[in-house]
This record gives C-alpha cells, sequence and structure tokens, in this order.
C-alpha cells in the first residue's frame, strides 16, 4: 500500500473508531494502531462521539458536495494504478446492547444504482461483525469521505483524513 494510504487508513483506526453508548454524550476508550492490524500500537484516549461528528461535520459535508465529481472520474475510467476509496461508518451492537461503530475505507469495485460496492480496507477492531478485505455494499448516502490515490502515493479528496491529520499534529 502507499504511504498516503496507509496514513488515512491509519487515522481512521486510531482516531475516527467509535464506541458510543446509548446517550451520545457518554465516552469510550478508543484503542488505535500504528499500522494497520498491528493491536495496542497506540492510544487515543477518551473520545466523545458527538463532539467528533460535530467536528468533521464541515469536512463530511465538503465530499459529499465533491463526490458526484470523484464518482463521475471513477465510472469514467481512472488511470492506471489509481486507487478510489470511500469512507463509511460500521455499526453493530455489543453485548450490553450499546452501539459500536467505526469508520473504515472501503476500495471500490463497482458503483452501480446508489450503491457503492467494494472491500473494506481497514482491519475493523471494534466491529467484529465485519473484516479486512471484506465484500460490502453500502447506499452512496453512507458515504462520509472518498479519496483517489495516485501511483504516487499523493492524494485527491480525503477531506477529513486531512483535517484530522492536522489535528493530530497540533496535540
Amino acid at each position: 500500500m502507499r504511504w498516503a494510504f496507509l496514513l488515512v487508513i491509519i487515522l481512521a483506526i486510531a482516531t475516527m473508531s467509535l464506541a458510543s453508548a446509548q446517550s451520545s454524550r457518554e465516552n469510550s476508550t478508543l484503542k488505535g494502531t500504528g499500522r494497520p492490524g498491528v493491536d495496542g500500537a497506540g492510544e487515543t484516549g477518551l473520545v466523545d462521539g458527538a463532539a467528533y461528528d460535530r467536528a468533521i461535520a464541515p469536512y463530511v459535508a465538503k465530499a459529499r458536495a465533491s463526490y458526484p465529481a470523484a464518482k463521475k472520474r471513477f465510472l469514467t475510467g481512472l488511470p492506471p494504478g489509481y486507487t478510489f476509496s470511500v469512507w463509511i461508518r460500521l455499526q453493530q451492537n455489543d453485548k450490553k446492547n450499546r452501539m459500536l461503530a467505526e469508520d473504515v475505507f472501503v476500495v471500490v469495485e463497482t458503483i452501480r444504482d446508489g450503491k457503492v460496492t467494494g472491500r473494506i480496507a481497514n482491519i475493523p477492531e471494534n466491529v467484529t461483525n465485519y473484516r479486512q478485505g471484506q465484500r460490502i455494499s453500502v447506499p452512496k448516502s453512507e458515504i462520509r469521505n472518498w479519496i483517489i490515490v495516485r501511483p504516487d502515493g499523493s492524494e485527491e479528496g480525503n477531506f477529513v483524513g486531512k483535517f484530522l491529520e492536522s489535528e493530530s499534529k497540533r496535540r
């Protein structure tokens, strides 16, 4: 994988994973990873799911507004070596019936009838009903971010990831 894409995936796992209980104000500890698939490589500390969603909301809106142009480019055919991925939130209930959520990238294979189909790029840690490489289809309304990674590792889009990266550098 390319470094830029890896950084985005790492940020998705380390910073964007959410475990919110019945109240969106409840905090939860999230385990981050330094590399996909390596447990315990870092801790993000307590994350307020509602505050997190408020912080990324303008960037999600920007990604959603620009998605139609990115989709058109994908459907027209990206140059060889380019990868188009979308960022979605996976959810499931835990044994105590609390909602667990994790934001992951899906490498797009097809876009048809308002649905995006692809394979999960991340190694999910909080939502255990999903696995890396699993094929998944989601409605376009669930897309929260998108990224096109070029062969040299540079990227287009990724509005949420760039925001989160700038925030992590500030700390």
